[in-house]
């Protein structure tokens, strides 16, 4: 685990066991791949998602910390092992600063592996969450398939609108943050209305989250991303600074990516460069950070009627901290 959750220690300390329960869990000998899949999910990520669920947890008094940290594991396992997939669908060679587990073993086994964690996750699930968490468990994973497809489909058009951006990223990034703050206020018998205040901030959290990480495809240096400057647009993935950058100039920006008039090809990671920097000369990036905040300023208000207490400061922190990242 990072130092992301420095300042605030008592739920680092948490993680800590959320990430000793993903280490039991996939420490299965009769797995073949047992210790790549084991050093890739215990890898050097953040732990949004079981934090948030943790810290969902939080507003209610009666969460069994056992049960809690299985399932905070569960959305962890979830996660990554929609990460083996992703790696796999954008032939990624790494991931968190790492080989990525598809550049290690195949496409086959990485795809299996990420098939085995969502047993894995779901054994977790059926033996610390209520029926209804785990089912959503399980409806998130199809909305992420759902959101997936529709943004393959669309590849190399460089034609999304913003609705469709904001649909697709509400599929596959704002709904495992809410899920995940909603479940822990449940499990641990929230009010209702709490519950679902936490579902509503958990869901612009998400927004807000994948708005700024797809901003720093844009700007952020290759050594503190780990990944090529305009990498998402060499992929072919139109996401909101390029959007509004066609919006301001949409010949010029074809013919950057499609100098030959034909389009809907892949284009070199020059290319996509250029593009990038275009986008930001065109404001694309400046009004998708302007969506972000906006975001996060619903957040905060959501945030703000929940009792005072720790994990609501923990909450607001962490909003800002993820609209200001670099990586």
């Amino acid at each position: 685990m990072t130092d992301f959750w420095k300042d605030s220690p008592a739920l680092a300390a948490r993680l800590e066991r959320v990430l000793a329960v993903i280490g039991e869990t996939v420490d299965d000998r009769g797995f073949p791949l047992r210790e790549a899949v084991a050093a890739a999910a215990e890898s050097n990520g953040k732990l949004l998602r079981p934090a948030l669920l943790l810290i969902g947890s939080s507003f209610g008094r009666g969460a069994d910390p056992i049960r809690i940290e299985k399932l905070a594991a569960a959305i962890e396992l979830l996660h990554v092992a929609t990460l083996f997939h992703d790696d796999i669908i954008d032939e990624a060679p790494v991931r968190r600063g790492l080989p990525s587990l598809y550049a290690s073993v195949g496409v086959k086994k990485a795809v299996l592996s990420g098939d085995w964690l969502f047993s894995r996750c779901f054994l977790l699930s059926s033996e610390s969450a209520m029926p209804e968490n785990a089912k959503g468990l399980a409806r998130l994973i199809a909305a992420v398939c759902s959101a997936e497809i529709s943004q393959d489909l669309s590849k190399f058009s460089y034609s999304a609108s913003v609705r469709s951006y904001l649909r697709t990223i509400a599929g596959k990034t704002a709904a495992l943050f809410s899920l995940a703050l909603h479940a822990g206020a449940t499990e641990a018998k929230a009010g209702a209305q709490v519950a679902q205040t936490l579902r509503r901030a958990g869901y612009d959290i998400g927004m807000a989250f994948q708005v700024i990480d797809d901003i720093l495809d844009f700007e952020s240096e290759e050594d503190v991303l780990r990944k090529p400057v305009g990498k998402d647009i060499a992929e072919g993935l139109c996401t909101l600074p390029l959007i509004y950058a066609i919006e301001a100039d949409g010949p010029g920006m074809a013919a950057i990516l499609a100098p030959g008039g034909s389009g809907g090809e892949p284009v070199s990671l020059e290319a996509a460069a250029a593009a990038a920097a275009r986008a930001a000369e065109l404001g694309g990036l400046d009004r998708a950070r302007a969506d972000a905040r906006r975001f996060t300023t619903r957040a905060q208000r959501e945030i703000s009627r929940l009792p005072a207490s720790t994990a609501r400061e923990d909450l607001a922190r962490l909003a800002e901290r993820l609209l200001r990242r670099a990586y």
